[in-house]
Order: structure tokens, then sequence, then C-alpha cells
């Protein structure tokens, strides 16, 4: 009996190797702009290292954009797919927040859906289970709490997809307000720091700085 092997010439897992159409796709997809507001702190900007905050604000100012490769583009498309599929099945779906920081920025941001129930949820895409195997990321837990100390929601959780299945985390959204608390001060950190053009302190977590876009400015400044 032949083996599947014995049909097969060539093989690959660069996503270079897909169809054109399809790559055109990701890439238009994947090419959404939004230019930040001066005035505004988007949640995201604040569940990771301000500083690299302050240099992407910086580098959209001077006209500079990041060239993403197809590899980065898919983490991003992935989520999108999964996000405009799901989130169109609630009547309450990409809800705008904002919150005030009192003589400060405003920080914006959006729910991807709440339940008839009133439960929030928050979605994420993961490679495989094994990227939560220890629990849910941090950055991702504070998100999803802010997004219920602002809707006052009754419950969240925060559910991880990737194409093996699902993980789903129930959070306590009693705690939200220490979650509140951190956004308002970094956000005051960063909009202070794009006033006067000058770096905020890093606050990164042990593994951002590897990964960082921005690592050789920092490591020059300091």
């Amino acid at each position: 009996m032949n083996e599947p092997y014995d049909f097969v010439i060539g093989e690959s897992e660069e996503i270079e190797s897909l169809p054109e159409a399809i790559k055109e796709h990701i890439i238009t997809t994947t090419t959404r702009d939004y230019p930040a507001r001066d005035n505004a702190v988007y949640v995201t900007e604040l569940t990771y290292c301000i500083r690299k905050a302050y240099y992407r604000r910086m580098a959209e100012r001077a006209g500079e954009r990041e060239d993403k490769g197809l590899r980065q583009r898919w983490y991003l498309y992935r989520g999108i797919v999964f996000d405009e599929a799901w989130t169109n099945l609630f009547p309450r779906h990409q809800v705008r927040v904002t919150h005030r920081v009192k003589d400060g920025p405003t920080i914006i941001g959006k729910i991807d859906f709440i339940d008839d129930d009133g439960t929030l949820y928050e979605l994420k895409t993961v490679s495989n289970d094994y990227a939560v195997r220890n629990g849910p990321k941090m950055a991702h837990v504070k998100q999803a709490l802010f997004y219920a100390w602002i809707e006052q929601a009754p419950k969240v959780r925060l559910v991880y997809v990737h194409l093996g299945g699902i993980r789903i985390f129930d959070l306590a959204p009693r705690l939200a307000w220490k979650i509140v608390q951190e956004f308002e001060e970094k956000a005051m950190a960063l909009w202070n720091a794009l006033q006067t053009n000058t770096p905020p302190q890093p606050d990164n977590e042990a593994w951002e700085c590897k990964y960082c876009e921005f690592k050789h400015l920092c490591t020059r400044r300091e």
C-alpha cells in the first residue's frame, strides 16, 4: 500500500508559500491605521511597557511605520478573523469605552462583545493551548478587567482561541479597581512623556525586552 508521502514532492511551512490572493488579503486585513490622538491613550498601550508605547507614538509622529512581515501579520490576521466571525453574533459588540483621567488624558478602548446576561467577553488568539498552560496572560487579564470596571459587568470571561480548541478563564470583576488605578498612573506617565518628548521609565515584563523593536534605543539611553 502506498504511503501519503509517496505522492508528496515538496512541502513548506512558510506563509510566503500561500497563493498571492490570500497573502494580499492578509496584508489588506491587517493594514488598519488609526492615527493616535495626543489627548488619548489606548488601553492596549497600557498593558505593556509604556516606554515602548512612547517610542511607537514618536515613530508615528515622524511618519515612520513598522514594516510588518507576513509572519507578524498572520498573528494579527487570525485574531481579526475570529473577531469578525464571532463578535457580530451579539447585539452589543465592539463597544467603544472611554475613561477620563483627572487632569489628564482619556483612556479609550473597545469591548469585544457583551452577552445577553451582561457577561463581558474578551477574545484572544494564541498558537496553541501550550501558550496559556500557566494561565492567562496578565496583559489580557488587565485589559478585560478594565473594561469590566467601565461597563460595571457582573461577569468577565477571557476566551483564548486556537485551531485546536479554546480555553476560557472566568475573572473576578471585584478586583478591577486595582487595574483602573494602575492604568490611570501609566496613562498619566505616557501622556506627560508625549507632552515633554521625554521617554518615560520602562515598566516592562521580563520577556518584553527580548522582542521589543526599540530595545536598541533603550539600551543606548540607559
